[in-house]
Order: C-alpha cells, then sequence, then structure tokens
C-alpha cells in the first residue's frame, strides 16, 4: 500500500464516483477518516496552539490497484512552519528549502525591505521630511493670511474709491494713482512672500531628493524580484489530471476573469490530495474539508464543520485535474410552478418555491421570471430571493409600480419577515450588526468586514426550540446578499447555520428560510397591504 495511504475499514459501500469537492454531504469514510485525522492531532502538543488558532483539514478516501482502500490527509498551507510533516500528503511543490531559490530570493527581497526601513528612519531623511511639513504648512499659512489682507485692501481701496466717485479734482487724481501703487505693491510683494517661501521648501526637497531616489529604486527592486518570484513561483506547481496530464497555474489561470493565480493557489487540501492521489496512481472515492479551531474574524468557519472547497483558488485547478464536468455546479431540477396569491392590474404577490431562481442565471434553468413571462409579458421584478430560499415576492406589472415600489425598498419602508429554522441552540431576542462584503476569492461567499462591508442590520426573534434546532422570526433592515445566512451562522452573530445552509452551514434536502411576511403600501391606490405563507419545515 502507499505509504501515505492510511488503511480504512469499510463499513459501508463504496461511492461509484468520487462527489462534486463544492457541493457534497461528506461520505461515512470521509467522516472516520477525519475522525482519525483529529486523532492524530491531538497527539501532537507542539501543534496545540496553531490548530486550536484555526486550520482547514481535508481527506481522500482512495483505492489502490490492489484494490485496499485508505484515505490520504492534507493541511492547507503550512503547518508548524513546514508543508511536508510525515503522515500528511507534501506540498505540490515546496518551495520553503532551506537552500532553494525561493528562499534565497525572498532573504534578497527581505534585505530591500530592512535597507528601506533604514533610510526611512533615518535621521537625516526624518529631519528633512519634518523641515518639508513644517515649511509648507507655514508658508500655506502666512499666504494665505497675506491673500486675506490684500482682499481687505482691496475692499478699503473699493470704498474710496466710491466716496469719492463724484470729485473729480486733481486730489481725486492723487487718490487713485496712489490706491492703484498700493495694489501693485501687495501684488508684488505676494510674488516674493511666495518665491521666499518657494525657496526655502526647494532648498529642503534637494537634500530629500538623493534619499527618496534611493528609496524609490528599491521599492521598483523589490516590486520587480516580487513579482518575479511569484510568477516564478506559480510556474513551479505542476498539476497533475488522473490522465497523467500536467499543466502549471500560470497556464490554468490564464483564461480567468483574474488571468493569474492568486496568492496560496495550489496550496489548499483539495489540490495536494488529488496531486498525491495521481502521483501515486490512487483512485480518489471521496473527498471532505473541515476546520479545526477558532472561528477566524471575517469568515464563518466552525470548528468540526465540513466545507466546500474554496471558488477563487480550487476551482480553475480542479476544473483541469478532475475535468469540467465533476466540479459544474449541480443541483436537482428546480420546480417549474409558481402560487400566485395576489394580482391586480398593477402588482402580482408570488410565493417562490425553494430551489427557484429569481431571475435567469447562466443556464436555461426557469426562474420567477421567465415563468411569469410566459402569462404576464410586461412584468418589472423589483427585489429577488436567493435560489434556495423560498417565500413571498412582490412584481410590478406597470412602469409606475416598478418605481414606487423601488422608492419603497429604497426608503425601507417594505417589511419583510422572514422564518428560519437554525441549527443549533439560540434563546431570546435582539439586533445583529455585521457589515458584510463579497469574498473576492470565493464567490458568493460574503464576510464580514468592520472596516470596507456594508452596513447590514437584522432583527430577530426565538419562537421555539425543536431539539437540538431553534425555529427564529428574522427581520431585515437592510438588504445585502446572504444578510440573513451569514448573521445566523457567523459567530458574532447568532452562531448557528440555518439548516441546509450549504455555503455556511451543513447541507440537506432545503435551505430552511422562508420569506413568510410581505407588507407594501399599493402603487396606485396608497393602501398598506400586508400577505403572509405559511412555513413549511
Amino acid at each position: 500500500m502507499c505509504p501515505l495511504l492510511h488503511p480504512i475499514e469499510k463499513t459501508t459501500d463504496l461511492p461509484e464516483r468520487m462527489n462534486n469537492p463544492f457541493d457534497y454531504v461528506p461520505h461515512p469514510l470521509c467522516l472516520e477518516a477525519a475522525r482519525r485525522v483529529c486523532d492524530h492531532l491531538a497527539q501532537q502538543a507542539d501543534w496545540a496552539e496553531e490548530v486550536a488558532s484555526g486550520k482547514m483539514f481535508g481527506v481522500l478516501v482512495c483505492q489502490d490497484a490492489q484494490g485496499q482502500v485508505g484515505f490520504l490527509a492534507a493541511y492547507s498551507g503550512q503547518l508548524h512552519g513546514r508543508a511536508d510533516w510525515p503522515w500528511f500528503v507534501p506540498a505540490v511543490f515546496d518551495y520553503l528549502q532551506p537552500d532553494g531559490y525561493f528562499k534565497q530570493e525572498e532573504a534578497c527581497i527581505s534585505d530591500i525591505n530592512r535597507r528601506i526601513d533604514s533610510l526611512e528612519c533615518a535621521s537625516d531623511y526624518v529631519s528633512a521630511k519634518a523641515d518639508l511639513v513644517r515649511l509648507s504648512s507655514e508658508a500655506e499659512a502666512e499666504i494665505e493670511a497675506y491673500k486675506a489682507m490684500m482682499h481687505q485692501a482691496k475692499a478699503r481701496r473699493d470704498e474710496l474709491r466710491k466716496d469719492a466717485q463724484a470729485d473729480e479734482t486733481d486730489q481725486m487724481s492723487h487718490l487713485s494713482s496712489q490706491l492703484r501703487r498700493e495694489s501693485q505693491f501687495q501684488k508684488a510683494e505676494l510674488h516674493r512672500l511666495k518665491a521666499r517661501w518657494n525657496g526655502a521648501i526647494s532648498e529642503v526637497k534637494s537634500r530629500l531628493l538623493p534619499m527618496e531616489s534611493e528609496i524609490s529604486a528599491l521599492k521598483q527592486e523589490r516590486k520587480h524580484r516580487s513579482d518575479a518570484l511569484q510568477r516564478w513561483l506559480f510556474d513551479q506547481f505542476e498539476m497533475l489530471t488522473g490522465r497523467g496530464e500536467r499543466r502549471t497555474l500560470t497556464k490554468i489561470f490564464r483564461n480567468t476573469p483574474q488571468g493569474v493565480p492568486p496568492s496560496g493557489s495550489g496550496e489548499c487540501c483539495a489540490p495536494k490530495l488529488l496531486q498525491y492521489a495521481f502521483l501515486h496512481h490512487l483512485q480518489p472515492l471521496a473527498i471532505a474539508e473541515f476546520w479545526q479551531g477558532r472561528s477566524p474574524r471575517m469568515e464563518i468557519r466552525h470548528h468540526g464543520q465540513f466545507y466546500p472547497a474554496c471558488r477563487g483558488k480550487c476551482k480553475p485547478i480542479l476544473e483541469w485535474m478532475l475535468g469540467q464536468k465533476a466540479v459544474a455546479d449541480s443541483h436537482d431540477a428546480p420546480p417549474s410552478h409558481l402560487r400566485i396569491i395576489h394580482q391586480d392590474e398593477h402588482v402580482l404577490v408570488i410565493e417562490k418555491p425553494s430551489g427557484l431562481q429569481s431571475v435567469p442565471g447562466r443556464t436555461a434553468a426557469p426562474s420567477v421570471e421567465s415563468l411569469l413571462r410566459q402569462q404576464f409579458p410586461e412584468i418589472h421584478m423589483v427585489h429577488r430571493l436567493d435560489m434556495d430560499t423560498s417565500g413571498l415576492m412582490v412584481v410590478a406589472l406597470t412602469d409606475e409600480a416598478y418605481h414606487h415600489l423601488q422608492r419603497q425598498f429604497l426608503a425601507r419602508t417594505i417589511y419583510k419577515k422572514y422564518i428560519t429554522l437554525l441549527d443549533g441552540e439560540v434563546s431570546g431576542s435582539g439586533t445583529i450588526r455585521l457589515p458584510l462584503r463579497p469574498d473576492p476569492l470565493d464567490r458568493p461567499r460574503q464576510v464580514v468586514d468592520p472596516e470596507h462591508g456594508k452596513t447590514a442590520v437584522t432583527d430577530y426573534r426565538v419562537l421555539e426550540h425543536r431539539g437540538d434546532q431553534t425555529l427564529v422570526e428574522l427581520t431585515p433592515h437592510t438588504g445585502r446578499t446572504h444578510q440573513l445566512r451569514v448573521h445566523c451562522a457567523h459567530a458574532d452573530g447568532l452562531g448557528c447555520p440555518i439548516v441546509g445552509d450549504r455555503l455556511y452551514g451543513k447541507a440537506a434536502q432545503r435551505l430552511c428560510l422562508h420569506a413568510a411576511e410581505l407588507s407594501f403600501t399599493h402603487p396606485a391606490t396608497a393602501q398598506r397591504l400586508t400577505f403572509s405563507s405559511p412555513v413549511d419545515f
């Protein structure tokens, strides 16, 4: 047996083909393999603190040429400063070798950083920078004060000219000449004042120029070396297919929207596991990745929870390694029916089933919009629900109704209430405020980002407990993508993902999130309408 293929007892039927790494329920053999990984980690005292801080691990159940079944184990990135710990599969390319090109070039870049820091902290440079700031501030203040004085002087001259306008004597002629000379003198003095300050500032800039030129040259060299090193690194990662074909990360990502591999590509669990399996002619049967340790500050990761592979870094790689069909988004056939619960000449209120898109996507699959257009050619979609969310939606049948409803959404006067079933126990009521933004490397996943995220506010109220699950009422005050799903799942929110949430929790028969109540002002009658829909989970 392959040295890193750990034996595992076949307590269940083997899968007919490998699962999709981006959409799966962990196979029982993967669950057993993950338990074995956790047992191994528990024996490594030196790793305890790092693992407790949070780390992604992965397992791949495989079969060798003799029909023996076992599992491979991997961790994402590095663990305790190494990418090649025994018992785990090695890195696709170990660039951390002390005498290797990467470490040597990294040392050169670090030396450039030290030289830049030394120059920027040198007393002559710091003093000259401070002098430049001080002189620039003093110059601006004195010049602005002189301009203010000139403005007041001009106003005084204008008043004198106005008072003496009717006087055509020599005295008036003398006054006009005197006022003109005063204006000319002040303009000349302002020019001389600016010239004096410009001279003083130029002297300081001349002191700074050679130092800043040296710093700029070093920064340019650092950028050139860093870019070249990154390109070199991605060219060393040659990813295998099951047929033995090889392709570098540079070529794999060439036709993606970003054009280049994101940092860390090829170092996640799934590519490492498959690379080792293909190198040793093992047949992959089932893959799973799980989180160990504390939840990160921004992402949703719970200890012991299984997660799909990341899309930004891993999907192009796994499409090459496994084939596009093996990692394509797979969903059950979507529902093709809608229930209309209100209809007049201005609006429709419909009940969307789970699994149906609100608007057409990249495929020809039906959507709320396409189904309604078969009966109402002039519909206008005012808002959306996630494909896996069920419940109430309002649709406009005229331009006027569409714009009226849009203004209500913008003014947040349309009331929406959701009912959800959480995978865990929650109590009480309150308000969740967690700002959200998209994860550019793992769309459509959202992350919590206090610095760059958009405000997202949700009220919650517990309705009932169902064993270790909780039925909760959610009232969003904003409409961010995946707001309710993230606010429920994140450790700083309710800390319990919605049942059936494949992105932020565990896969199940459906996402238990239902838009149960909708209230808005009718665009034509100004009557306040409220609709409700029963929950079926």
